[in-house]
Formats: structure tokens, sequence, C-alpha cells
């Protein structure tokens, strides 16, 4: 008799499938704004399909190539690497457009809430939150608790976004807090309360040349791509502050890692460090790409942000295992702690009203003063969202982890291999040698 859980996932999925149909098919509209009609293009309508569609599709290739790919780096894990970011990513942007649909954009008048880019950009940011706490957790999580994870998390995180930015107004343009802290401490707590510790002693936590060269082709394209994550939503001359500061910032990430990585490593480079660490300046930029920050700043903040990340690679992970906490990709050294430092960067930056340009975006449903809020207010509210975040990311985590562990979902072996998962097309871990011919000689 085949066990149930053979059929736990595709039940799932299914079940999932035709309540999201349902919710989309009934409370859903399309939104389009005829670019004819524009007569501010400093501050377009959210549905100006032409204005908003290039980054989307920029943020969107980050998703399923950035992520995925640089998730290959486990030498026996990079079909469920590429294969789980993929079916995650897609269950999980569903997902998010109808949470995000009910929460941010519900119309109370007919009763549906609009779906443009502008909303699909949006649920790729809450994507990304739930892929980068699936980095914490890659090889020791089933695709049952993947999905579930993605189900729980998403309401999680859209709800702590809109508390911080529709009731503490803490601005965060470049989603550092709301997407990269939540995502980060989220997926530590999960890791942290799915300890097991056999994983420790796996053979199979290791890469080789082949899987590092295709974790870079994710480095390259988030690189690439990045200023558009910062500056998807953003418009007029704020979006140009995102651009640029982001493309500096992550240029000056990659000077800090290289140099960091050089020092630690006496005279040589850890790929590690490469594939992540290179990436951390478009996280610390995140909440003040909008702001003028000037390009001495972001380069500032990019440098200190590789270098940091290298050095939370080097000396904090290991340590992490020390308090239970095994983070497979360091979501903490790339997300975690970058996201941490530009969410302390903004409350460093409100108190500066002419640089920050987060009084310009207040209105009057905003806490402590509303539209009227000063720069020192401004300041407390950015920590706040900061702490909320942090918060919600971590106890969120700790009771999606308490769920995830129950029996009937649970993985108890076989760690940071595809074999159980999927059929191969041959055995991959051979020497090329004994499949040639010649070998049977």
């Amino acid at each position: 008799m085949m066990n149930f859980r053979t059929f736990l996932f595709p039940l799932l999925l299914l079940i999932f499938q035709i309540l999201f149909t349902f919710l989309l098919g009934f409370h859903s509209e399309y939104r389009y704004f005829p670019v004819t009609n524009v007569t501010n293009y400093e501050n377009p309508p959210r549905g100006l399909v032409e204005f908003y569609y290039s980054m989307f599709t920029d943020i969107h290739v980050m998703m399923f190539i950035g992520f995925g790919y640089l998730m290959t780096f486990l030498r026996r894990y990079s079909f469920s690497s590429v294969g789980f970011n993929f079916i995650l990513c897609a269950f999980t942007l569903e997902w998010a457009v109808i949470v995000r649909g009910y929460l941010f954009d519900w119309n109370t008048t007919n009763q549906k809430f609009i779906v443009d880019v502008q909303s699909l950009t949006t649920a790729d940011f809450v994507s990304a939150s739930i892929l980068i706490s699936m980095g914490a957790v890659l090889g020791k999580a089933n695709p049952v608790q993947l999905i579930l994870m993605a189900l729980l998390e998403v309401p999680i995180q859209v709800v702590n976004e809109y508390i911080g930015l529709h009731i503490f107004c803490a601005f965060d343009p470049g989603e550092s807090m709301y997407v990269h802290v939540f995502g980060a401490y989220f997926g530590l707590a999960v890791a942290f309360v799915l300890y097991r510790r056999n994983v420790e002693d796996s053979p199979h936590e290791k890469s080789r040349y082949t899987s590092d060269i295709f974790a870079m082709v994710g480095t390259i394209f988030l690189f690439c791509f990045w200023p558009s994550f910062n500056a998807g939503v953003a418009t007029g001359v704020t979006r140009l502050y995102a651009v640029v500061n982001t493309y500096i910032s992550i240029c000056s990430s990659v000077i800090g890692a290289f140099l960091m990585s050089n020092l630690v490593k006496r005279g040589r480079f850890d790929m590690v460090h490469v594939q992540n660490s290179t990436l951390a300046g478009g996280v610390a930029v995140g909440t003040i790409a909008g702001s003028n920050i000037g390009l001495h700043g972001a380069m500032v903040i990019g440098t200190l942000a590789g270098m940091i990340s290298v050095l939370g690679y080097e000396f904090l992970t290991p340590r992490l295992k020390h308090i239970r906490i095994h983070d497979t990709c360091g979501v903490h050294n790339l997300h975690g702690m970058p996201g941490f430092m530009s969410g302390i960067t903004g409350i460093i930056v409100a108190s500066i009203s002419d640089r920050s340009g987060y009084l310009n975006h207040l209105t009057d449903s905003c806490l402590g003063g509303g539209a009227f809020r000063g720069n020192s207010t401004q300041s407390g509210y950015q920590a706040a969202g900061l702490a909320l975040t942090l918060g919600m990311g971590l106890v969120g985590g700790l009771v999606t982890g308490i769920i995830l562990r129950l029996p009937i979902f649970s993985q108890k072996e076989n760690d940071f291999d595809d074999e159980i998962h999927w059929h191969l097309p041959e055995d991959p871990h051979k020497p090329l040698l004994q499949n040639h011919p010649s070998a049977r000689l």
C-alpha cells in the first residue's frame, strides 16, 4: 500500500490552485491606463504598462533565474535548487497577488481588487522574501514543507509591509527591510526549529567546480538587474536616485567583497564570497535607494556591505551552528545583516529632510502627525518599522517551523540529495570515465 505522503504534494497544489482560481475569478479585475491619457510622466498612473513593464521583467528574471541558479552550488542538489525555486516562486506569485490585492487594493464599491503590472511587480517582491527564506532551509526541507512555508509566510509578510508602509509610514523603496530582513530572519527561525544534528554530518553539503559555475550565473543575473529591483515602483527623481545609487553601491560591494575575501583567505579568493557577498551592496542601499545620499554615500555603503558580508560568511556562519541554526545559503550574511544595515542607515538619513525625501510621501493615515510629521518622528517610525519586521519575521518563522516539523510533513534524512525527489537521467555521482565505452575493455 502506497504511503499517503507520496501524494501529499500534488494534492496540496491541486487544492490551492482551485482555491486561487475561484478567488481571482470572483474578486479581481484588470486595470489599464492608456498612454495617450498620461499628462504627468513624473508620477504616472500605476496602470501604465509602458512605464512599469520593463523593470518588472528585470525583477521577474531575478526571481526565476537569479535566485534559482544562485542556489545550485550544492553538488547533489542542483535539480532541487532550480526546480523547487521554480514551483515555489510560481505558487507564491499567485498567492501574493491575491493577499496583497485584498489588503492593499480592495475596492469596497465593486468588491474587487485590481491587477496590473505594478501588482505583478510587488508580488515578485513578496516572492523574493520567500525565496530568501528557502535559502536558509535549502536541502533540509521537502517540497511540501516549502509550499506550506510560502502559504504561511506570504500573509505575514504582506501584513507586516502594510503596517510598515501605511501606518508607520516607514519607507523602504528597495524593500531591504520588508523583503530582505523579513525573509532572512523568518528563514533562520524556521531553520532553528527544523534543526537536526545529523545535518552537520551530511557528506553532500559540498559544492564542486561545475556547480559553483552555475551558481555564478545566478549571481551575475542578480547583479545586472538589481537596480530595477530597487527602483521597480519608484517614479520621478526617486527612480533616478534608486537606479544610480544601486548601480554604484552594488559595484562597490563587488570591490569590498573581493578585497576582504583576499584578505581573510590570505591571498586567494573564496567562491562563496564571490557568489554572495558581491551582491550585498544592492541590499544595503535599498531603504535609502530613492534618497539623495550622494554617489560617495552609495559607494561607502556598498563597500562596507561587501566586506561585512564576507566576514559574516567566514566567521559568523560557523558559529550560528552552535545555537542550532544551520543556514545553508548564508542568507544572514547576504540579506539579513546588509538589510539591517540598510534599515539603520534609513533611520539616520530620515533625520535629514532635504536628503531622505521620506516626508514627501506622508499621508494623513500615518501615525505620529500624519502628513505633518517631523524629521525626528520619521526616524523613530523608521526604527519602529525595522523592529516590527524583525519581530514578525522571527515569531512568524518560529510558528511556521513548528507546523513544518509535524511528522506528516517533516524530512528526517536524505539532506542535500536530489535522488529522493527526482528521476535522475543517470547516476550523476559516478566518474565520467566509468560511463565511457573504453572503461569496459
